[in-house]
């Protein structure tokens, strides 16, 4: 009797036990991990506010330029985030060896969270991925006041962006979070606004190639202070390919990356889930 009642019990009991061991307290949303090439969460454990932000998929590191803010967990959408004052607080990416920025990009993807406290009459980049000066390729989620729109502008092979046709054509919002993303596959642009696609438009321009390209949050890579944003920046990710428009909506929920038992990049990412959403 012992044997074929109080030992399946044990047995049961002892598999729970381990899976519970073995598995997250809580359920995270992981964000799309094929094609993802940086992934900057802005984490508290990932800022040094003064030097640095670093990149938790791929190691890469962003330099602070001027005197950014990190931000507490209730003012930001997942977890901690970084404010810009508008004047001169941008972040500039140190490429790596071999390069990850540098590099050609066939297809692209740009995507964060962004939160706008003010305009100020000019173009801004959230994002931007470019060869400033030589301005001949672009891409760039961005705003611009003065002309009253906002979108994602690209410039390659001749082509760009036609910003009285393909952007939005109004004012992007102001004091709210917008998860805003941008993907480019050669020949086609799309611009999702929370998970919603507001703009799709022909720029058959093929590959952003290398030479130059430098990777900037909050300004263009060159930091000229002259289209830098003011507001909120949190969960940026950049990607070496177009995301479709499920896989956008899908990282609109996603509250870090994969902590699955499973997960090739456990080691990384485990310490920086972020599980604090607004």
């Amino acid at each position: 009797m012992f044997t074929k009642t109080v030992l399946p019990i044990f047995s049961l009991i002892v598999i729970v036990f381990l899976t519970c061991l073995t598995l997250p307290a809580y359920a995270v949303i992981g964000a799309i991990e094929d094609g993802l090439v940086a992934y900057w969460s802005f984490n508290r454990d990932t800022v040094q506010i003064q030097k640095q932000a670093e990149d938790i998929f791929s190691g890469l590191m962003a330099v602070v330029k001027g005197d950014p803010e990190l931000a507490a967990a209730d003012k930001c959408k997942v977890g901690e985030c970084v404010l810009l004052d508008g004047d001169v607080d941008y972040f500039l990416v140190e490429d790596s060896v071999p390069a990850k920025i540098d590099r050609d990009w066939d297809e692209i993807t740009l995507e964060c969270w962004v939160y706008i406290n003010a305009l100020d009459d000019s173009w801004n980049r959230i994002i931007s991925l470019d060869d400033m000066p030589a301005n001949k390729a672009v891409v760039s989620l961005y705003y611009d006041d003065d002309d009253n729109q906002h979108g994602f502008f690209v410039r390659a092979g001749g082509q760009e962006t036609k910003a009285a046709q393909h952007n939005v054509l109004e004012d992007i919002p102001l004091e709210e979070w917008l998860h805003l993303v941008g993907t480019y596959d050669g020949n086609t642009v799309h611009y999702y606004v929370n998970g919603k696609q507001e703009k799709k438009y022909a720029v058959p321009g093929g590959k952003l190639p290398k030479g130059g390209l430098k990777l900037a949050i909050g300004d263009r890579s060159d930091g000229c202070n002259c289209d830098t944003i003011q507001g909120y920046i949190d969960e940026f990710r950049i990607y070496d390919r177009a995301l479709t428009a499920a896989e956008v909506k899908k990282n609109m929920s996603a509250e870090g990356l994969d902590v699955t038992p499973t997960s090739n990049h456990l080691s990384i990412t485990w310490g920086h889930v972020k599980s604090r959403r607004r």
